[in-house]
């Protein structure tokens, strides 16, 4: 019986430091190869989830990408905003999502988003890898496997570039804000107290981690709301959001389009442009932009 106990452990031990070393010696690999280059106009990024990546639609925006995510949460913010103003050095304005339901515990459960850990592993601070095996360790180490099956796949087609596959405009032609609204029963009276919600405790420590990365690099940072539905539930946060804004972030820049004039048609649905909602909004952004340079 001990043989056999001495015999697992060893296996397991072997196995663990070769994960470990297949890890460190992709990532390594990849760090020093990662492109996130932009054009060299591009001085100003949008970051963000779907409601970002919905709104701005950068064609329409002089020196400007949009690098929203749908599903992305502060995590993956942080790490990609990290990579792109090491390599972007004419970057200086930075715009980033902030909305009631960016505060709220679900973000969390969005540091498990399928395929983001694999996409992100090679930048992950040890910081990092500690707060996913610590949340849940099973799930971690699974991840961990395809975070190295991906790695060694991009090193052998020699795959370095990332500015394809974290964000971009979402160009949506569809809306069914009528049928939705339809099916819904909206208290514009109703507002949550902070004894009603869950706030986030480990996602929204990135948000501030990215707001520490503008200040030492001197970077602009504008924290935006994107236009939403009058008819949206997240209006019912209101009074709870703004005084967690002022408490938290009080000193950050914070530009407020959640009541941008937009026809029902114009949404996705009630929380998402569509591609016409987009366009008038991106216009109506570069316009406001040229008065402001």
């Amino acid at each position: 019986m001990k043989a056999f106990t001495k015999k697992t452990i060893f296996f397991f031990s072997l196995l663990y430091i070769g994960i470990l070393a297949s890890v460190g010696l992709s990532n390594g690999v990849i760090n020093s190869k990662a492109n996130f280059k932009l054009e060299p106009n591009i001085n100003k990024i949008v970051l963000g989830n779907s409601h970002p990546a919905g709104t701005f639609n950068d064609s329409l925006i002089s020196n400007f990408k949009n690098l929203a995510d749908p599903g992305d949460c502060y995590f993956y913010g942080y790490l990609k905003l990290k990579e792109l103003l090491k390599q972007n050095p004419q970057i200086d304005t930075v715009f980033i999502e902030f909305n009631p339901k960016t505060i709220l515990k679900w973000e969390d459960s969005k540091l498990w988003r399928k395929h983001q850990i694999p996409n992100y592993l090679p930048f992950f601070e040890w910081q990092d890898h500690y707060l996913l095996a610590k949340s849940n360790a099973l799930a971690y180490q699974q991840e961990l496997i395809k975070g190295i099956v991906k790695n060694i796949k991009r090193i052998k087609e020699n795959q370095y570039q990332y500015i394809d596959s974290i964000g971009g405009f979402r160009h949506v032609t569809a809306s069914r804000i009528h049928a939705i609204l339809d099916t819904i029963t909206y208290n514009p009276k109703k507002q949550y107290k902070m004894s009603d919600i869950q706030l986030s405790e480990y996602d929204i420590k990135y948000l501030k981690k990215m707001v520490a990365l503008g200040k030492d690099k001197n970077i602009q940072l504008i924290f935006v709301r994107s236009p939403y539905h009058k008819k949206f539930d997240a209006r019912n946060y209101e009074d709870l959001f703004q005084a967690y804004r002022k408490a938290h972030f009080g000193t950050i820049p914070f530009l407020d389009f959640k009541d941008f004039n937009v026809d029902d048609l114009e949404f996705k649905d009630p929380e998402h442009l569509n591609y016409k909602g987009a366009r008038k909004f991106s216009v109506w952004f570069e316009k406001q932009s040229l008065k402001n340079e």
